[in-house]
């Protein structure tokens, strides 16, 4: 017998999500308005919003290494962030060398054999493309990563006096580490290089509000300990403490974050929910528009709703990373409710 061999590739749009939905609620195809698909948007977009007011999806657990800028206490959070799972201060361990640096290079010799997984660098003009090579010789070189594909950072173009880190996986060791631009001719501008590898974590305790303003000396400044979590819009910031110091530029900021799920726009769009929610959110769909859809027979809502509770907590149910619980207190020195 000949399988398909693929797993998870059949997508569903908005539009489909939608027809299955009124289907469910024994609708005909021909009978579906546009205005029925305009409310069944609506109606898409407020249960998945809501779904951030339940729980934590596991997709939409994030990574994200921000910059830190000295006496800059107030970190803006990217788009879409509900919420801040855990904050660690990276902070690497420095790499140094011999520096040769050109208008169109900027090359360290290590002496010995050196594994590069952290590139950071402050502009001091907007930022460029930039390639990250190696080499054993100084001659033969082997491209390891381009800013494009390593950018850990928010902003798609750094401005000047912005600091962007680039993450190397799987790069060897080698004597030789360079910087150039990608198109081979730009001036790489830049007041300070940061290489590393070997991150220490230091996770960040919270404070609440009360006990953040309540600081005998917010202004005060050194590395980062501490952190209240302030959900403003359009975006949502931290507020750290300390305020970072000179040398807190050298290190990184972890954010590890739940966001929101990615609007739907149009209904040819897909929607970002995993194949293993499809069911769910059909099902929930269907409960939402049977009860303000007249043509609906009001009969079926009950089974509808009871059938959309059983499949979403079907789904939040396998919608974990297998893990078992663990209370964690999370009493610390820098900890406080």
């Amino acid at each position: 017998m000949a399988y398909s061999d693929n797993v998870s590739v059949t997508t569903f749009n908005a539009l489909k999500v939608i027809d299955h939905a009124y289907r469910r609620c024994r609708l005909p195809a021909q009978s579906i308005t546009s205005e029925m698909q305009s409310y069944g948007m609506d109606s898409l977009a407020f249960m998945l919003d809501e779904l951030a007011n339940i729980k934590t999806p596991s997709w939409c657990i994030q990574e994200q290494i921000l910059p830190l800028y000295e006496n800059n206490q107030i970190v803006t959070l990217p788009k879409g962030t509900v919420d801040v799972l855990n904050l660690n201060l990276n902070i690497l361990q420095e790499l140094s060398g011999t520096v040769t640096a050109v208008a169109t290079s900027y090359l360290v010799n290590f002496t010995t054999d050196t594994i590069v997984n952290f590139i950071g660098i402050k502009w001091s003009a907007t930022a460029i493309p930039v390639t990250f090579q190696t080499s054993p010789d100084n001659v033969t070189w082997t491209t390891v990563g381009t800013s494009a594909s390593t950018d850990l950072s928010t902003a798609a173009i750094a401005a000047s006096g912005s600091i962007t880190w680039s993450q190397i996986t799987g790069a060897l060791a080698a004597q030789y580490f360079r910087i150039i631009p990608t198109d081979g001719v730009s001036t790489i501008s830049y007041t300070s290089v940061t290489l590393g590898n070997m991150p220490q974590a230091i996770p960040l305790g919270i404070l609440s509000r009360d006990n953040y303003v309540n600081q005998s000396n917010l202004v005060f400044s050194g590395r980062p300990s501490s952190f209240y979590y302030q959900r403003n819009l359009p975006q949502p910031v931290v507020n750290l403490w300390p305020a970072p110091n000179a040398a807190s530029e050298a290190y990184q900021l972890v954010l590890w974050r739940h966001r929101q799920i990615m609007d739907t726009d149009t209904l040819q769009q897909e929607i970002e929910i995993p194949n293993r929610w499809l069911e769910a959110i059909i099902n929930g769909l269907a409960s939402r528009v049977a009860s303000e859809t007249p043509v609906v027979d009001a009969s079926l809502i009950p089974m509808l709703e009871q059938r959309a509770a059983i499949s979403v907590q079907r789904a939040w149910d396998g919608d974990n990373d297998g893990s078992p619980i663990e209370i964690n207190p999370g009493i610390g020195v820098y900890t406080s409710s």
